[in-house]
């Protein structure tokens, strides 16, 4: 039943009941009705008063089930609504604090049901863009009962942002009760609608800079369109050429008039009506130039169609591109035949050219004065000029270019006017016309017989050197370039019993113990990546079985600056290897021992403990006994904490300390490690001058070891100060922590050894306890962490211990810019050549690890070798934290890698932190063969000594177009 009916019966059921009781009361005050007649209208209306009664209650009983239906159908729907995860519904005071709110909701602004249970949510933290000073959003509501959906910045519990579509309505009546609001997310939406106002305005930028192409570019560009083919667009060179500038709305007639040629008109007309392109060649303009002066002009041209939206011509486009240079080149073909022959005779090679099939119609100056020819020479003399070895080889060769019409190619020796016989390379190649036929053959003749000469030193070198290496005691090998073995001296044979032929190649593998080879061949392949020095230990087995311990080594071998392969050497260390291995157990074994004596004594060290502080609870606080029981109780407390570092120790060197990294709040854990120490120490108030809102993935049980190490050391090396200062702070995509005392400070000497294990200065050691583990374990942890360390200190002063930890990827974190050729650059490095000084300088930038630092210096090598510079400046300037770690890998394999590729003068220029500075120091301190370095305070210093000095006897040379266009 519809409401409409139920309402119409309501109605008149209840006018019925009225109209009964009005009759009935009428009839009691009629005086002339018999009491049997009222009687029996009195039934009849009271039966007739029934059936309505009892319709009513029908009606009513219907319209409280439809009701009670609609109620359950709302509150189905609404607890959908509410469960629901695209919606956030929430309930809230109207002082902001949230009462109740669904999953939806909470997932949304990031915040816990714990935090809704103990009433942590506050609208106004929620909301973050409303203007300070005005009104809470939720108070509006006193006027009109409701809050109109708006679209708000909101907050999230970590600091997040997110956009969202915001509504509120009071629950009960405008003035009191609380408050249901909702929440859709629409961050998508904003970010999707900044998108396109992005790609908009990048479309624009593109549609401005495309237009500016045309109209500027050095072509006749015009667009017509509409079925006059008036003028809509005209390029500048079109208007300078045509010298008008009121093309635009106007056909080509109307600017042009008479002078216009049928043909032109036609042709701009056939192609609007059959949508064909049209092209034409050497089409010619006369022009004024900018001084008056009358001037030809050539073009090839090309008429396009132009298409409306719907794919209908709609106009016509003309390109011409000027080809006068073409034409004036062909123009002066003839003369450049003349100009040939005077530049061939000035060649100090031997030029000839010969007809299609093979006569000779000239020989330049050179070959003249060579062999005493001329340009009428009998052919038949070229059998007499070559050497007898190689005259039939030659002719045959010869004749078959002739008749494949292929290039020829040969070395021979050719007869001088004086009958001595010199080696020269012959080439030629065939000119042909567009129809592929042979029109005539050029020849050059170059003479090689110096460098032949040289080859065949060069060879007989090489049987020297075979001689030489059999008569050496250990073994000698040598490979090409692509790492295959080409040698090996017969002491091979004599030490692993393996034939030189079968070991050639790859062979020698054989005799390399299996469990070897795998990183034998990793160290090969990057070796021979970078043409680095190469050194590797690994076992062979010899003649009669048994496995030695040898050391190879290998330099790589260049001809006329060419890298040819290495050569090498293998010598026997087993009794060195032997004597280090035992070295090795001795520290395993000892480590062991630590780390059993480490548990070993916790157990009773807990028992003592825990007697101590039973006696302490014992006795009375005044008593000398209380404070001889604080003191151990203390003592205790440092043991408990050297017995850990002993424990730590021993797991950091056989690879057993673990890391359980969790997401956590950095700065919550900074502030519970201050709490911690400040309760423990009166002498010091330890300071956080800065803490930044960090989430970070580490181990923070770890991370907390370091930084209560780090702040412990502060108060104990600055016992006459006051005050520890704690600073936590987001530099670039890194966390750096400082920790600053004032106290006895490092001397520079010692930085570099701050973190070694056990390691203490001496006179600090007399007065300071501890084993000199901490930092130890500290850089450890901090290293596994990808993360860095470095020391700031001045003597007497205090210092400032540092750490970074990156926030993300490093090498993540990297976008480059680059040429390929002569500029790259990233977050952490830029590489630019100087093309007038002919050297790369390179600005390194912000926190470095190993791994940035690697991809650093790879591009480096990469240019040096590119650009073929011999000098290069590396600024350090603006380079921040401890990057040691990479020093050895710099040292050994980087800097003579960059030898090998023309490196011979490195200025460096200094970081101001002390801990770079060493790091660099230590790079510069491997030996380097040729490379001279030298370390400046300024980048001026630097350039002045790289502009002042040679380049030791190897030319500088600049870097070329063709060597530009090879690379």
């Amino acid at each position: 039943m519809n409401d409409r009916l139920i309402y119409r019966r309501l109605e008149w059921t209840s006018f019925a009941l009225l109209l009964i009781i009005a009759v009935a009361i009428v009839l009691i005050f009629l005086e002339s009705i018999s009491l049997t007649i009222f009687k029996i209208t009195l039934v009849i209306l009271l039966l007739f008063a029934f059936a309505m009664f009892l319709l009513l209650r029908r009606t009513l009983t219907e319209t409280i089930r439809q009701g009670k239906q609609r109620f359950k159908s709302a509150e189905y729907k609404f607890d959908k609504l509410y469960e629901s995860d695209v919606i956030g519904i929430l309930i809230s005071t109207r002082d902001g604090v949230v009462l109740e709110a669904n999953d939806a909701f909470l997932n949304m602004v990031g915040y816990s049901r714990s935090d809704l249970t103990h009433f942590k949510i506050l609208w106004n933290e929620v909301i973050t863009d409303e203007p300070k000073g005005t009104e809470n959003p939720l108070k509006r509501l006193e006027g009109a009962g409701n809050y109109k959906p708006v679209e708000k910045q909101l907050e999230r519990k970590d600091g997040s942002k997110l956009w969202g579509l915001c509504g509120s309505a009071a629950l009960y009546d405008k003035d009191e009760g609380d408050i249901v609001s909702y929440i859709i997310d629409i961050t998508q939406k904003k970010e999707a609608d900044e998108k396109a106002a992005e790609y908009e305005s990048i479309i624009k930028a593109q549609e401005e800079e495309f237009k500016s192409v045309f109209l500027n570019a050095p072509a006749f560009i015009s667009i017509r369109r509409g079925p006059d083919l008036r003028f809509v667009f005209v390029n500048k060179f079109f208007e300078r050429i045509s010298q008008r500038s009121d093309h635009l709305g106007k056909t080509h007639e109307e600017v042009y008039g008479d002078i216009i040629s049928f043909q032109d008109q036609s042709m701009a007309k056939q192609v609007f009506e059959t949508g064909k392109q049209l092209r034409g060649t050497r089409y010619k303009i006369n022009y004024k130039d900018d001084d008056g002066d009358w001037r030809v002009l050539y073009l090839d041209y090309v008429i396009s169609p132009v298409f409306d939206n719907s794919g209908k011509v709609d106009g016509v486009a003309f390109f011409g591109y000027e080809v006068t240079d073409l034409v004036t080149a062909n123009q002066d073909l003839e003369l450049s035949k003349n100009q040939f022959a005077f530049l061939a005779d000035t060649m100090p090679h031997k030029v000839w050219i010969t007809d299609a099939e093979g006569n000779l119609q000239y020989v330049n100056k050179a070959w003249m004065e060579y062999a005493n020819i001329s340009n009428d020479t009998d052919p038949a003399i070229w059998s007499s000029i070559i050497h007898p070895d190689e005259s039939e080889q030659a002719m045959d060769a010869w004749s078959e270019s002739l008749s494949r019409g292929t290039e020829f190619n040969m070395e021979s020796r050719l007869t001088r006017h004086d009958g001595e016989y010199r080696w020269h390379l012959s080439h030629a190649v065939p000119f042909k016309d567009n129809h592929g036929q042979i029109v005539y053959w050029v020849g050059i003749n170059t003479d090689i017989h110096d460098s032949k000469m040289q080859v065949q030193h060069l060879m007989d070198n090489e049987a020297y050197f075979r001689n030489l290496s059999e008569e050496t005691p250990f073994i000698v090998w040598k490979t090409e370039r692509g790492g295959k073995c080409v040698y090996l001296n017969h002491k091979w044979t004599e030490f692993t019993g393996l034939p030189v032929e079968e070991s050639l190649g790859f062979g020698f593998r054989k005799a390399i113990l299996i469990d070897d080879i795998a990183a034998y061949r990793q160290n090969w392949m990057e070796t021979l990546k970078t043409h680095a020095l190469y050194q590797e230990k690994f076992r062979l087995r010899t003649a009669d079985g048994e496995y030695r311990w040898v050391f190879s080594q290998g330099n790589p071998h260049y001809v006329n600056s060419r890298f040819e392969g290495y050569v090498g050497s293998i010598v026997d260390i087993t009794e060195q290897e032997l004597s280090s291995q035992a070295i090795k157990e001795l520290s395993e074994k000892k480590d062991e021992f630590l780390s059993i004596a480490s548990h070993e004594l916790k157990t009773p060290l807990t028992s003592i403990k825990a007697s101590i502080q039973l006696i302490a609870r014992a006795i009375s606080t005044d008593s000398k006994v209380s404070q001889f029981a604080v003191k151990a109780s203390e003592q205790l407390i440092r043991l408990e904490r050297l017995i850990s570092d002993l424990l730590d120790v021993s797991k950091i060197n056989s690879g057993r300390l673990i890391y359980n990294n969790t997401v956590f709040y950095f700065r919550e854990m900074v502030r519970e490690v201050v709490q911690s120490i400040q309760h423990t120490t009166t002498t010091h108030k330890i300071i956080i001058e800065r803490s930044d809102k960090v989430i970070l993935l580490g181990d923070r049980f770890r991370l907390e070891q370091v930084l209560y190490n780090f702040i412990s050391n502060a108060i104990k090396y600055s016992p006459q100060a006051d005050k520890v200062i704690v600073n936590c702070q987001i530099k670039e995509n890194d966390l750096v922590v400082s920790v600053q005392d004032f106290g006895i400070g490092i001397a520079p000497e010692n930085l570099s050894k701050a973190f070694d294990r056990y390691y203490r200065v001496d006179d600090t050691a007399m007065r300071f306890q501890g084993l000199g583990l901490g930092l130890f374990i500290s850089a450890d942890i901090l290293k596994r962490h990808n993360g860095n360390f470095w020391i700031e200190s001045e003597l007497g002063k205090g210092s400032t211990f540092f750490f970074s930890l990156p926030l993300n990827d490093p090498l993540h974190a990297i976008r480059p810019e680059t040429d390929h050729r002569s500029f790259y650059k990233d977050s952490k490095i830029e590489i630019r050549y100087d093309p007038e000084k002919h050297w790369l300088e390179a600005y390194w930038h912000g926190f470095q690890n190993f791994e940035t630092i690697k991809h650093g210096c790879l591009k480096l090598l990469d240019l040096l070798e590119k650009t073929k510079s011999k000098k290069v400046l590396n600024d350090n300037t603006h380079i921040l934290g401890n990057w040691s770690e990479a020093s050895e890998w710099g040292g050994k394999i980087w800097l003579p890698a960059m030898e090998i590729s023309g490196l011979r003068h490195f200025a460096w220029v200094h970081s101001e932190s002390a801990f770079s500075k060493l790091a660099a120091s230590r790079i510069a301190n491997f030996p380097n063969g040729q490379v001279t370095t030298r370390f400046f305070e300024s980048k001026e210093e630097a350039v002045i000594w790289l502009e002042n000095v040679n380049s030791d006897s190897i030319q500088d040379t600049p870097l070329t177009e063709s060597d530009a266009e090879m690379i």
